[in-house]
């Protein structure tokens, strides 16, 4: 960039000359001494160019971004909420998927978000299992995040406050982080199902994931790289999706390994096996003859396809495996969904939608959900429909993807990366 400091200076002669007469001549006249040189004051904009150049900070690596991101998560289960809020940049947005309208700005993702749900659930932490980075030099994160914590306090869910009820919770998630090149976070998604955790607390009576205690023993972090590998991995993931919306199952699993598990976060339990996996696919078609997926984005990263998205259709068929009785009803809802390539096959799929969301559009929630600590006869308002206000944000270095195959399917932000 070409830079006008729009300055200059001006120099008169250093002495006039002396006039003479003809007859006497008069004392010369000294020398008179030159006038300080004239200048331009640099241009307002100019000067203001200069400083910021070089006030700039130097952009984050790969490395500081990963560090950055998992710094966020620290913060939130150590509760420094005020290192927490400086992990997001101004003007930010953090979003539960299929949860209400995202939370804007730090503030509010930490208080709204991060604390409130640190209110009900006072020892709540986020694990990374799984880091993916791609993106340009590190900017968009995608972790699977496990969940815990103990309901000791009231939670101020989306749909109202929620009684201390004691029990704990445990689950997966999927963590979605944008970062800015100095590591801030941009925008944050995060995807469970708050079918499941209202369930483990006892609020809703419907089928549920049980809480999970321990995590992975290996916790990779990946980064993408551009390799032949993973053009090939993604080249296949996109396959299944047309044969997805084309309603060929046998197409939408062509790249299945035989021992695949299908991990769907709001069914009560992973399929495996690639007969079970293409029997819950059969199983949506007839239950959603229009189902669809629309993917907004699908990138890979070593052994890993990330993939997000919506998935629409219309229940005009019963759904045995899900005990759903036709409705007649629409579903549009959003995942995200990462899966595993072994070998050129899909050895592990994770899909996270929002079962509460799905099962609200097609009218199957109950208005109130039991109180776990009610007395015969009573209830509490439950905590359904919007399963939670957003989790903890942080993550840093920290966002709905597609059931590349999904059986039935069915977002303070948690912990986000830190800056």
């Amino acid at each position: 960039m070409t830079r006008n400091l729009g300055s200059f200076v001006t120099r008169l002669p250093a002495a006039l000359l002396v006039l003479t007469g003809c007859a006497e001549q008069e004392p010369a006249i000294a020398p008179l001494a030159p006038p300080p040189a004239a200048t331009v004051a640099p241009a307002p904009a100019a000067v203001a160019e200069a400083k910021k150049e070089e006030a700039k900070p130097a952009p984050l690596t790969v490395e500081q971004k990963i560090k950055a991101y998992q710094d966020g998560w620290a913060a939130y289960n150590a509760k420094d909420f005020a290192k927490f809020q400086s992990i997001w940049a101004e003007n930010a947005t953090s979003e539960m998927l299929d949860m209400g309208a995202p939370l804007v700005g730090p503030a509010a993702i930490t208080e709204t978000g991060a604390k409130s749900f640190a209110n009900g659930f006072p020892d709540s932490t986020g694990e990374l299992q799984l880091t993916l980075v791609g993106g340009a030099n590190g900017s968009h994160i995608v972790g699977i995040v496990l969940l815990r914590g103990t309901n000791t306090g009231t939670y101020a869910s989306p749909i109202g406050p929620v009684p201390a009820t004691g029990k704990k919770i445990g689950l997966l998630a999927a963590h979605s982080i944008e970062l800015n090149e100095l590591g801030k976070a941009t925008k944050e998604v995060i995807a469970y199902d708050g079918a499941t955790v209202a369930g483990q607390l006892g609020l809703m009576q419907m089928p549920h994931r049980k809480v999970i205690d321990t995590g992975w023993i290996d916790k990779p972090v990946v980064v993408a790289s551009g390799s032949e590998i993973e053009k090939s991995n993604l080249a296949a993931f996109n396959k299944e999706i047309e044969g997805f919306n084309k309603h060929d199952a046998a197409a939408a699993l062509a790249s299945a390994a035989d021992d695949i598990v299908f991990s769907e976060a709001s069914e009560p339990a992973d399929r495996t096996g690639k007969k079970e996996t293409l029997k819950g696919i059969d199983e949506m078609f007839k239950a959603f003859p229009d189902a669809k997926i629309e993917l907004s984005s699908a990138w890979s990263a070593g052994d890993y396809v990330v993939s997000s998205g919506t998935l629409s259709g219309t229940n005009t068929g019963d759904m045995p495996a899900m005990k759903l009785k036709k409705t007649g009803k629409p579903i549009s809802v959003h995942f995200i969904e990462i899966d595993k390539f072994v070998g050129g096959k899909t050895k592990n799929v994770w899909l996270f939608m929002n079962g509460a969301a799905s099962a609200a559009q097609l009218g199957l929630l109950p208005t109130k959900a039991a109180d776990p600590n009610a007395k015969a006869g009573r209830s509490a308002p439950a905590a359904a429909n919007k399963a939670e206000p957003a989790k903890p944000a942080g993550a840093p270095p920290t966002k709905e993807a597609p059931p590349a195959k999904p059986a039935a399917a069915t977002k303070p932000a948690a912990p986000v990366p830190a800056k």
